[in-house]
């Protein structure tokens, strides 16, 4: 897993048509994002783990004072490497105005944290059951022109239109890097409890968006906490009720850092309490005598020229420096913003420093390539990227094929010695060999599962979608048998949800979801228990292997299960006349009555990535 930045917003898992043998189930690996990019609304705010001592990650929040957001809880703590859970150093944790948190022309403002305030005890996941994963960070320094969010003080209606914005990931897929843009969605309450709201409608959160809005009436009443299921149409996501936290927000709202007057330097800071920073003081990038000239309280040689600069690190994937500046490694996790801005993504060829978005060209397989500094044995590099050790302690990111190390958990193999684990296993469905490693209480991180004590790919199952094993099933249901492939299902105990229906199986009474069986002729992909009508229901086997009597049959960017025994037909059919695609919609889930469903479940899809 890509412990820094991995992922946007929101995202429709929808599937499209295949128009022949090996012609593309369009829309399937990457979905139909259903979010939609934004420049608006800068008060929606990124909330960046920096990770200089541990663990880094993205998260949103939303700014309702002119010094205070709210986010969530697990936002501000870290989970240590023996499963408990510390608050994260405010000195490392880093607010910005942004609509891309990747690049510095995304990046308007920046504001360090002054303290940071939550609900009371250390993050626990039993703070997701209990409503409590909530907390307020607060600044330093205000942002200029930027207007806080209205506050909620009352739970929405069922039923009530509703909008979400975050900087997560738009797809379901782990191995697929789009993080780090602001999106925002449509959604609507599905029901509002005094702990927890859950939404759900035409887009939906992801990693990278906890501690994000819910918003109704553009007034802020849920903080993204956490999802069951993924990402996509058949998941679920929930939201801490803010009106319930609402002398913590009320706090947020009228925080001012306190300022005692003294003699104002050059030095970032107001330092006489007059509402104007560094008055007279020189801006990064101009000649400078002395740290005294700078408002940046830093005056040092850059590409040699005497200019003010602002010390950063180059090891993190969030920008650090300005707009029109990239940050130049001067040591092992030292640097200073240097003027010019490159877009080369790491990974590829480079001839200098400044063509690099990380800011860093270095020779890595005897080429020349970008690749930012990275802490070794870490695996804070993006997908595709391992950390390459250098001499002088740190590593760069290089892609897989040219290090020398073990290659991390996650990545592709072709033999055990190739895993920093020394586990490589077989990918099921379409999906290669990839990199494991054991799991129990430590988990497997997002896009991933523990089975019978190895991680394999893809998340938890919800209610109603396929399975293999009794472990891929979310808490609360069993992996069961129907017709030619296998269910995680609920059993009949209080009545099935609109969709599914009561009916005997193996292995007792279960709620069976509504539609045809694999590998049935069909019209439409309404008709499919799978949501996918390809001439004969399929569903995709990207990440599962297909029942017997089926094979998965590459079709496009994805695959699909189709009988052995005759190849898919030469089109989808669609549901409504002229042909073309017809996507089913997914049938509800049933509810999860109690709360302490819920910990099991969402162990490993906090919404943070």
């Amino acid at each position: 897993m890509w412990k820094w930045i991995v992922g946007c917003g929101f995202v429709l898992a929808a599937f499209g048509c295949a128009s022949d043998v090996g012609e593309p189930i369009r829309g399937a690996t990457s979905g139909i994002v259903n979010g939609r990019p934004t420049t608006d609304d800068p008060w929606a705010v990124a909330v960046v783990n920096l990770g200089f001592s541990g663990q880094g990650g993205l998260c949103s929040g939303s700014l309702v004072g002119n010094y205070g957001v709210v986010t969530a809880k697990h936002c501000v703590y870290r989970e240590r490497s023996d499963g408990r859970w510390e608050a994260t150093p405010v000195n490392e944790l880093l607010v910005l105005v942004a609509s891309d948190v990747t690049t510095s022309s995304g990046v308007m403002q920046r504001a360090e944290v002054h303290s940071v305030v939550s609900t009371p005890g250390v993050y626990s996941d039993a703070d997701l059951n209990n409503g409590t994963d909530i907390a307020v960070v607060l600044l330093k320094s205000r942002f200029t022109g930027v207007t806080p969010i209205g506050v909620a003080t009352s739970l929405p209606s069922s039923g009530a239109a509703a909008r979400i914005l975050g900087f997560g990931r738009t797809n379901d897929n782990e191995a697929d890097d789009t993080s780090g843009v602001k999106h925002t969605g449509n959604t609507s309450i599905l029901r509002a409890g005094s702990a927890l709201i859950e939404a759900g409608g035409t887009s939906w959160t992801c990693q990278g968006d906890s501690g994000g809005p819910l918003l109704v009436s553009n007034r802020l009443v849920g903080v993204t906490s956490f999802g069951v299921g993924g990402c996509g149409t058949r998941s679920r996501h929930y939201f801490v009720s803010v009106p319930r936290h609402s002398a913590m927000v009320a706090m947020a709202q009228t925080f001012e850092p306190p300022c005692e007057p003294t003699t104002e330097v050059c030095n970032g800071i107001d330092d006489d309490c007059d509402g104007d920073v560094d008055p007279g003081c020189l801006g990064l990038g101009e000649t400078c005598a002395d740290d005294g000239d700078c408002g940046s309280s830093l005056c040092t040689t850059v590409d040699g020229a005497q200019v003010c600069a602002r010390a950063c690190d180059p090891r993190a994937a969030v920008a650090q420096c300005p707009f029109g500046f990239h940050c130049e490694a001067t040591g092992c996790g030292t640097g200073v913003c240097a003027a010019g801005e490159g877009g080369v993504p790491d990974g590829e060829a480079c001839t200098s420093n400044v063509e690099c978005a990380s800011g860093r060209c270095a020779t890595v397989g005897g080429v020349a390539r970008c690749g930012r500094q990275c802490n070794v044995g870490a695996e804070d590099c993006a997908p595709g990227l391992a950390c390459e050790p250098e001499a002088d302690g740190c590593g760069t990111c290089a892609p897989y094929d040219v290090v020398t190390v073990p290659l991390p958990f996650g990545a592709p193999c072709e033999g055990d010695g190739d895993c920093a684990s020394g586990q490589c296993v077989s990918g099921e469905g379409a999906g290669g060999d990839f990199c494991t490693r054991s799991c129990g209480e430590t988990g497997c991180g997002n896009g991933f599962h523990c089975r019978a004590g190895t991680c394999v790919r893809g998340a938890l199952v919800p209610p109603g979608e396929a399975c293999i094993h009794p472990d891929d099933c979310a808490s609360g249901t069993s992996c069961v048998t129907v017709g030619p492939e296998q269910f995680c299902l609920a059993d009949c105990g209080e009545g099935c949800e609109e969709g599914f229906s009561c009916e005997a199986t193996a292995s007792g009474m279960h709620c069976v979801p509504a539609g045809l069986s694999l590998g049935e002729p069909c019209a439409s992909s309404e008709e499919c228990r799978s949501g996918i009508c390809a001439g004969v229901c399929t569903r995709i086997c990207d990440s599962l292997a297909c029942p017997e009597g089926f094979a998965c049959t590459p079709a496009g960017d994805v695959s699909g299960c189709f009988p052995s025994s005759e190849p898919p037909p030469p089109e989808m059919m669609g549901g409504g006349g002229g042909g073309g695609c017809a996507v089913g919609a997914s049938s509800p889930l049933p509810w999860l009555a109690t709360g302490l469903v819920f910990v099991a479940v969402v162990r490993r899809r906090r919404r943070r990535r």
